[in-house]
């Protein structure tokens, strides 16, 4: 279990959005995105941590909760991490940065793409201080983290 929650941590499985309006994304998947999200599969620098073959260790559920411009990680009713992101859904593929809670960019901030369909979302994150992914892969030595969440049921 601290092995997914540390890799969730480094792949950065957060969204967010900073709130002013300039550059604010429009309402509709900042909507999309609120809420929780279970991961279904992730692939760190090309390894897979978790899939369908690989199911995360049992333990606590690890969770993204995202709401406004904040992201949490929980695991179980605990808060591992948290921060602020920022969304540019009018770019392709969509952008994400995630930040950590001072909300400025700096040296800890990660650049990715992001996708919606429905209850899905995907994305993919490039490891601090490094070029933005322009395609969803996660190949040996990029060090991107590619991930998909399902949205929780209540």
């Amino acid at each position: 279990m601290k092995t997914l929650c540390f890799l969730i941590l480094t792949a950065g499985l957060f969204v967010a959005a900073d709130g002013s309006a300039k550059d604010s994304p429009p309402k509709g998947d900042l909507e999309k995105l609120s809420g929780t999200w279970l991961t279904v599969s992730l692939v760190n620098d090309g390894k897979s941590i978790v899939d369908e073959k690989t199911p995360p260790k049992e333990g606590p559920t690890t969770k993204l909760v995202y709401d406004g411009n904040k992201w949490m990680i929980k695991v179980g009713d605990k808060t591992v991490a948290s921060g602020i992101f920022k969304i540019d859904a009018t770019k392709s593929p969509k952008e994400i940065d995630v930040m950590d809670e001072s909300g400025k960019a700096n040296d800890k901030t990660k650049l990715g793409i992001y996708e919606l369909d429905g209850d899905t979302y995907k994305f993919c994150l490039a490891p601090a201080g490094k070029p933005r992914p322009s395609e969803f892969t996660s190949k040996e030595g990029s060090g991107h983290s590619l991930g998909v969440s399902k949205r929780e049921k209540p």
